[in-house]
Formats: C-alpha cells, structure tokens, sequence
C-alpha cells in the first residue's frame, strides 16, 4: 500500500476486526489488556528506579534478558523503522576488553585535553580528572566503565537513519524500566558509547556491522543495594507558552 509504514495502528483500531493487512498476522493482534496502573502507582515506580553500579555476583538468567530485548522491540521508532538492533555481552572477558579499550580512550583524550591550551568546550575540560579515573582504574585492574556488571546491553542502529539515536536511546529506557519492574539494576553508560564512537577497535571487537553506530549502552545485573527512601530533585525549569 502507498504510503503504508505497516504501524498496524489500521488493525488495532479496528473494533470489528474488518481490516485486513497482507503485512500481517491478524493473530498477534491480542486484545489491548485493562490496566491497573494508577498516576500514582506509575510515579512511584518511576521514582523508585536508581541507577545501579554496584553488582551481587549472581547471573542474569538469558530468559530474563531475552524478555528485556522483547520489550524493547516495542519501542516506538522513527517512521516505524524498527531499525534498532542489541549486543548482549554476558561474557567477562569480552566485556573487560571492550571496557578497557573505552578506558585507554579517555586516558588518551585526558593527555590531549591538557596539552590544548583552547579548542575543548569547558564541559569537556572539566570532566579530566574523570577521564583519567577511567584510565587509572583500568591499568589497576578495576573496570570503571561498567564497574564490574555481568550484562552489558548495547543498542545499535545504521548511522545513515537520523532517528536511530532516538531509536535506541527509546529502546534502551524500555530496557532500563522493564529491569526495575523484575528487580533488575541497571545503569545508563554514556561513558562507553562516546568512546566507541571514535575507537573503531570497540566496533571491530563487537562485530559491529558497516554501517551501524553504537547509540545506547546498559549495564544490567542484580542490585548489591536497596533504596529504602524516595530521592529529590531540583524543582523544573519550564516555561509554558
């Protein structure tokens, strides 16, 4: 059909199952579930997700993981693309390589940025000592890229696409949300992304394809804490016009 981006939205409006789609099984379209979450249910839950770096040396089990990246197909993407495709890294040493390769990154971008006298924006010159942290802890041994989790999710999509950032970063809080509902932590990795995305070694140790960019990372694991208390946050900047 012209025009059609096969949404299903057609179908799924339908009250009287009159449509009918060649892109589809008319099967998986199951009935829309009632719903028992209350605003306030959803702002608790919400609230009560923290990120997570700190780890209980307990395997994820793969069914687990294999109903975040289901989860994470629902996502809503650009144009209904669907165009965003996971790495699930459950093993240690591929994860230690990929962690320290991140790790050499920013001890060689830290040397860089305090040679350059101008040329860095201020945010950037800022976070050096972070950056050098990254690299002191990798020759220790430590890993202060994902700080020892046991899963780490990558989120990837053709770089030609300028949705796919949104895609993936969709993708990803799907991923984040659905692990804090099965007692799950996880944390958000800008960190290793911003080095993948000028370290090709990363891409080529990863069997990224041609093509492709890294736009999302999560490390996941079982918490080693538990948050008793609600925090806070600044009050919001917002202007309604």
């Amino acid at each position: 059909m012209f025009g059609c981006i096969a949404c299903g939205h057609c179908i799924a409006v339908c009250p009287e199952d009159a449509v009918v789609h060649s892109g589809f099984d008319p099967a998986l379209f199951t009935p829309t579930p009632e719903t028992n979450v209350t605003p306030e249910l959803l702002v608790d839950f919400l609230r009560s997700r923290r990120s997570c770096r700190s780890w209980l040396d307990r395997e994820v089990p793969k069914e687990a993981l294999d109903k975040l990246i289901d989860i994470a197909r629902y996502a809503p993407t650009g144009h209904n693309a669907q165009n965003v495709s996971f790495i699930v890294i459950r093993n240690k040493e591929i994860i230690k390589k990929v962690s320290g390769l991140a790790a050499e990154f920013y001890g060689n971008l830290a040397a860089m940025v305090e040679k350059a006298p101008d040329g860095f924006p201020p945010t950037v010159r800022e976070m050096v000592h972070s950056f050098k942290l990254n690299y002191e802890f990798f020759k220790a041994g430590k890993d202060r890229i994902f700080r020892g989790a046991p899963v780490v999710c990558l989120f990837h999509a053709p770089s030609e696409n300028p949705s796919s950032i949104d895609n993936c970063l969709y993708a990803a809080f799907h991923v984040v949300l659905a692990a804090h509902s099965m007692g799950l932590g996880s944390c958000i990795n800008r960190y290793f992304v911003s080095a993948a995305e000028y370290t090709p070694a990363i891409g080529e140790a990863l069997g990224l394809p041609e093509g492709h960019k890294i736009y999302g990372s999560v490390a996941l694991g079982w918490p080693a804490h538990r948050y008793v208390r609600l925090v806070s946050r600044n009050e919001p900047d917002v202007t309604f016009l």
